[in-house]
């Protein structure tokens, strides 16, 4: 006979969940002291897709890497991030 299926996970201890959240803060406290901000975008497909070959085009990523979620992530902010200090300059 088969064992039932667990239906609760397993809660952390409460003192790993105040060291994650410390840490939580702390890396939020040293982005903001370094000047950084969090940016939450939404873009329809088209503008998504034409992002994409824009940095494809420019061999800011590979056919691989564009397929990557994370690298195009980065490959935009790198792409936002030259484009805000040439306007800020």
């Amino acid at each position: 006979m088969l064992a039932p299926p667990q239906r609760h996970r397993k809660r952390k201890p409460r003192a790993a969940l105040r060291a994650d959240a410390r840490r939580y803060q702390r890396d939020c406290r040293k982005r903001k002291k370094d000047g950084l901000h969090r940016c939450t975008l939404w873009i329809s497909g088209v503008a998504y897709e034409g992002l994409i070959r824009q940095l494809r085009s420019t061999q800011q990523l590979t056919d691989k890497e564009a397929d990557d979620h994370r690298r195009f992530e980065a490959a935009l902010a790198r792409l936002i991030e030259a484009q805000g200090k040439r306007w800020a300059t």
